[in-house]
């Protein structure tokens, strides 16, 4: 039997596995925040006004003092992608070794390593003492700079980048297409990432994803 020509996928989380397309957005959504102040902000960002970081302070200061728990607690009713469950499980099966990155925020890292029981999970973080919320951020992945944790994840499962399939849905995902060995786009927001994928997705249907994984797949 052939070694496996891919060893490890990394999956980008909001908008790919989940349905949700942004953490950040989706706390403020479901506080009621978002058309307030929170909308303001990101325009501002987009727009070159402010920094990442500053972008991510402002935002995470509107929960300062809140349970971490009570954060928590919302992202419980987030769905995973059609199929995005069995699939995953599928792939387990078949050898791969399972990562996600994302500038979102930890808590649907966090349900991914325990309910998917995937191997790696990289975000940035809200920060908490004593179970509340400081207001505080930790950024450990910027905007547009998914491509900077590869080569410490590469390093963790002992790959090279040829060996690595990495699956993701918008402009943040194009540094990971560019540098790992095989692309694929899921229902793309993105122009250029559909562009420069190896293979895109236009449903929004997990199976399609595994389809294509098992068709590049040597032999195991």
């Amino acid at each position: 039997m052939k070694p496996p020509k891919y060893k490890l996928i990394i999956f980008d989380i909001d908008g790919t596995i989940t349905r949700h397309i942004s953490s950040w957005r989706y706390i403020h959504e479901k506080l009621g925040l978002w058309q307030k102040r929170a909308f303001a902000y990101q325009e501002r960002f987009f727009a070159g006004r402010i920094s990442y970081r500053k972008f991510c302070e402002l935002d995470a200061a509107h929960w300062k003092g809140m349970p971490e728990k009570k954060i928590r607690a919302i992202f419980k009713d987030v769905r995973y992608s059609r199929n995005a469950v069995p699939v995953i499980k599928k792939l387990k099966k078949m050898g791969f070794k399972l990562a996600a990155v994302s500038t979102g925020l930890q808590f649907m890292p966090d349900r991914i390593l325990k309910e998917l029981k995937f191997d790696y999970a990289l975000s940035n973080r809200l920060a908490s003492r004593a179970g509340r919320l400081t207001g505080g951020v930790i950024i450990k992945i910027a905007h547009g700079a998914k491509h900077k944790t590869l080569s410490a994840i590469f390093k963790r499962f002992n790959v090279k980048p040829h060996e690595v399939i990495c699956v993701g849905d918008s402009e943040g995902d194009i540094p990971l297409a560019k540098e790992c060995g095989y692309s694929i786009a899921f229902n793309s927001s993105s122009k250029e990432l559909s562009k420069i994928s190896d293979y895109n997705c236009r449903a929004l249907d997990f199976n399609e994803v595994f389809k294509k994984i098992a068709a590049i797949t040597d032999d195991r």
